[in-house]
């Protein structure tokens, strides 16, 4: 029924909550989040990064001018129309501040998490 996301690994489709889809460092990143019990040992979210392809296609008629454009590869594309397909147009609400704030706040602790890591590595050389 979702062949796409079964050859990406996704299996609980009643368990998806969410969904979001950003480029990031030129891959179109796709997190799959999901309804999970309190306790559970089983992941929150997945995530997925996709590739872009480029092709090179004619800018300007007159001037044979051409340039290059990057395009979402079919996989993703494919990926989000079933997520679609699961969650529904709801997905589509406008992010509120405090999804803002809390997303930012989840990443300075793990930029935080990942600057100890990495200085830790640092003192083990001294």
């Amino acid at each position: 029924m979702h062949p796409t996301l079964e050859s990406m690994g996704i299996t609980s489709f009643d368990d998806i909550d969410k969904f979001t889809l950003r480029y990031e460092g030129g891959f179109d990143v796709l997190k799959v989040y999901y309804r999970r019990e309190k306790g559970s040992l089983l992941p929150k979210s997945k995530k997925f990064k996709f590739g872009r392809s480029t092709k090179t296609v004619l800018a300007d008629g007159g001037q044979q001018t051409y340039r290059q454009v990057q395009e979402p590869s079919l996989v993703v594309l494919r990926a989000v129309e079933e997520l679609g397909q699961i969650v529904g147009k709801a997905q589509e609400t406008k992010i509120t501040k405090d999804e803002l704030v809390k997303e930012l706040e989840h990443l300075e602790r793990v930029m935080a998490n990942k600057i100890a890591e990495i200085k830790d590595k640092i003192d083990s050389f001294n």
